[in-house]
């Protein structure tokens, strides 16, 4: 079976800039899992009382405004008490910022006779540690009616305490009028809008392009006209082609939705609508028969490949072909580090026939052609830019040039530079071009003043004073040495690849003063002493002084041996590495990292098994707590997937189970979602980057050795892994 991507970057190469957004503004449209909404509080005193599940809203999957549910809310506003329920802004997407000009909208449903008008709750704006004032829900009903969905818009600037310039944290319903009656409210598509938007009637018919079974799932493509009136596509399913449910509904962003079905061997029946900005719908498409077959393990695993490469596909910034981490209304964000994984994934997907060749060089060329222009020190980028003007984006960081991304972006764009042999004019171009950005990196200036042997993590704007943290260990480090011996003009010794292995550096408290901005070296108890440039004259602090000392700690966890003690990130960070440098030639200086990697792998499976994580299959494992916050056991399923460089059953089998029984919820047409808690029933409803191109990249090495030959055939990279690597 073979899979095909229908044209997705052409599509969104003429897509408007408002069009290449996603929808940050939408607070609540559905519930991932079904039972309750982990992502409510609910809060109540006295007589007063709220339906719960574990403190969260219940979710009503029969009644709902937008396909497949709602939100249930069943209280007592009894005179003798008080509730409150809090529905938090959950989207990754944190940075966005609701304008005074914009209406908070939702849809209500009320469905018990004894409700009132006045006996509706009230409502406020959380916006972090602060609240606005709470406005009668009753107040914004126009036609007030029982058992029938009924629209609410409040005008923002209506909410006094609302401040433009901080974030949405969520919004808080109050009890507001006592009642002994139990009232019932369904709550639905809870979104922040403009206050004007286009309201011409859709009379085209959507375009519902191919389905295409794999297993249980459906994967559904469409084309969105150009039109800035559509707001959703709405997806319907039918069992004998004559009734039609509504299934889903997605952003015009998205090209293509994958349905998870109940049942193998039986035909289903789609449709889709457009949808504006009122849920009007317009005509239906014509009908697609499907029918589900069970599929083999090299067409489950080409599915996964495709939905994770879809990711990097669907999420880009329009003007500069940059990856877009987070969306804001006012500016396009991108990130430099995970761009590189976005090209390296995007290539597996044209090596697998996801995605044009032609449509690859596009999306590289406008990528080269914005890095070419951007801001830069020494050839450093920083971590991220604004996509549209081309300026860097710190986050509120010091201003700082990222080593790591820098890495990240460079080594990807080398990758594509040996892809690229075709003799026509434009990939020569595009070879020339790559070339002179990874000629101007200029890797002496990442290293110590008085140690070349160490690389920084980032390099200061105009060589200012910024905490300079050496790069160690085995993680993205490891690329920046790799480049830093490869460079023809600007390189180190290769023994610091070594060396990046073999020490650490920790922080030395001294209360010592320095007047001038220097770097030092010092001998401290015959141990090598690095001082951090600062400016004037400044007091150190722990962080501003640090000593090299040996990283060996040879330890034994859970009857495995591990040379650097206890792991203390996610096995992500080890694994990317592996991603583009083949593990099987990784011996330096003693180590074998590919045993190594190994090592630390049986040690999380082995612990994760042990701590539990809501399941009794062992082939589910991956944990990591969520800033580490107490009582969240959230399973990254990329961690397990990507273990299949170092055990190739151990990962299928995860890879399996993740599936066969988790991904009606955990799996997308993005891929695996970022993170499932089974302890609270919950899951994420965001991916992260690094989740996705691992697993695809990973996936993709096993099976054809795609970017390990790519890498391994740069000629830089060769004499490189040459001076580096022992046989």
């Amino acid at each position: 079976m073979q899979l095909r991507l229908l044209c997705l970057l052409v599509l969104s190469c003429f897509f408007s800039k408002s069009y290449a957004e996603s929808y940050p503004e939408v607070v609540f449209d559905n519930s991932l899992v079904k039972g309750s909404y982990a992502r409510s509080f609910v809060d109540y005193s006295g007589q007063s009382w709220v339906e719960n599940v574990h403190r969260n809203l219940l979710v009503s999957d029969s009644l709902y405004f937008t396909p497949g549910n709602a939100l249930s809310l069943k209280y007592i506003s009894n005179d003798n008490g008080d509730w409150n329920v809090n529905i938090r802004y959950s989207r990754q997407k944190f940075l966005y910022r609701v304008s005074s000009n914009d209406v908070l909208t939702l849809k209500v449903y009320v469905g018990s006779a004894e409700t009132s008008q006045k006996l509706l709750p009230s409502i406020s704006i959380q916006q972090g540690m602060n609240q606005t004032i709470s406005l009668s829900l009753g107040d914004y009903i126009e036609d007030y009616n029982l058992n029938t969905w009924l629209n609410v818009r409040i005008p923002v600037k209506d909410f006094a305490g609302f401040n433009p310039e901080k974030l949405i944290s969520g919004i808080i319903l109050r009890q507001q009028n006592g009642s002994p009656a139990v009232h019932q409210l369904f709550l639905d598509q809870i979104e922040f809008l403009p206050e004007k938007y286009s309201t011409a009637a859709l009379t085209s018919s959507a375009v519902l392009s191919k389905a295409t079974a794999y297993g249980k799932h459906i994967d559904l493509q469409w084309q969105v006209p150009l039109s800035p009136n559509i707001r959703y596509v709405k997806v319907y399913r039918s069992l004998d082609n004559k009734e039609f449910t509504p299934v889903a509904i997605r952003p015009t962003y998205m090209l293509r939705y994958l349905d998870f079905v109940p049942t193998l061997d039986k035909k289903y029946y789609y449709k889709i609508a457009w949808v504006d900005y009122d849920y009007r719908e317009s005509p239906f498409s014509d009908v697609k028969e499907v029918e589900s077959k069970a599929i083999s393990e090299n067409q489950l695993l080409d599915l996964v490949e495709l939905a994770h490469v879809n990711y990097f596909v669907e999420n880009f910034d329009i003007n500069s072909g940059m990856y877009t981490p987070f969306r804001m209304k006012e500016k396009a964000t991108v990130s430099v580090r995970e761009t590189g994984s976005a090209l390296l994934s995007l290539l597996v997907g044209v090596e697998k026939g996801f995605i044009s060749k032609p449509l690859f060089i596009s999306r590289v060329k406008r990528v080269v052609e914005f890095l070419g222009k951007a801001q830069n020190n020494k050839g450093f980028y920083p971590a991220f830019f604004d996509g549209r003007k081309g300026l860097p984006e710190y986050l509120n960081e010091p201003p700082k040039y990222d080593v790591q991304a820098t890495t990240s972006i460079i080594e990807a764009l080398l990758i594509v530079r040996q892809y690229l042999k075709g003799d026509s004019p434009e990939e020569a171009n595009l070879r020339s071009e790559i070339t002179k950005l990874w000629d101007r990196v200029d890797w002496t200036a990442a290293a110590m003043a008085d140690d070349p042997l160490v690389l920084k993590s980032a390099i200061g704007m105009i060589d200012g004073y910024i905490k300079k943290d050496p790069l160690t260990g085995i993680n993205t480090g490891l690329n920046s040495y790799m480049l830093a011996v490869a460079s023809k003009k600007y390189s180190i010794p290769a023994v610091a690849f070594s060396n990046a292995l073999a020490y650490t550096y920790k922080p030395l408290k001294t209360t010592s003063t320095i007047q001038n901005p220097t770097d030092s070296v010092q001998q401290v108890d015959s141990v090598q002493h690095v001082g951090i440039k600062e400016f004037g004259s400044m007091r150190r602090n722990e962080a501003d002084s640090i000593i090299k000392v040996s990283s060996q700690f040879d330890t034994v966890m859970y009857a495995v041996k591990v040379p650097f003690g206890p792991i203390n990130s996610s096995l992500l960070e080890l694994y990317r590495p592996f991603l583009t440098i083949n593990p099987s030639l990784a011996k330096v200086g003693g180590y074998q990292l590919k045993q190594i990697a190994e090592n630390y792998t049986q040690v999380v499976k082995r612990r994760d098994n042990e701590i539990g994580v809501g399941t009794t299959n062992s082939d589910i494992w991956g944990f990591y707590q969520h800033f580490n916050s107490e009582g969240n056991y959230r399973m990254n399923p990329a961690i397990s997937i990507s273990s299949i460089f170092l055990d190739q059953a151990r990962a299928k089998r995860s890879i399996n189970a993740l599936y066969n029984l988790y991904s009606e919820t955990l799996f997308s047409e993005y891929g695996f979602r970022s993170w499932m808690d089974l302890r609270s029933d919950d899951v994420s409803d965001e991916y992260l980057a690094m989740n996705q191109a691992s697993v695809a990249i990973m996936l993709e090495n096993v099976r054809s050795g795609l970017i390990w030959k790519l890498y391994q055939g740069i000629p830089e990279i060769q004499a490189a892994e040459q001076r580096i690597f022992k046989k």
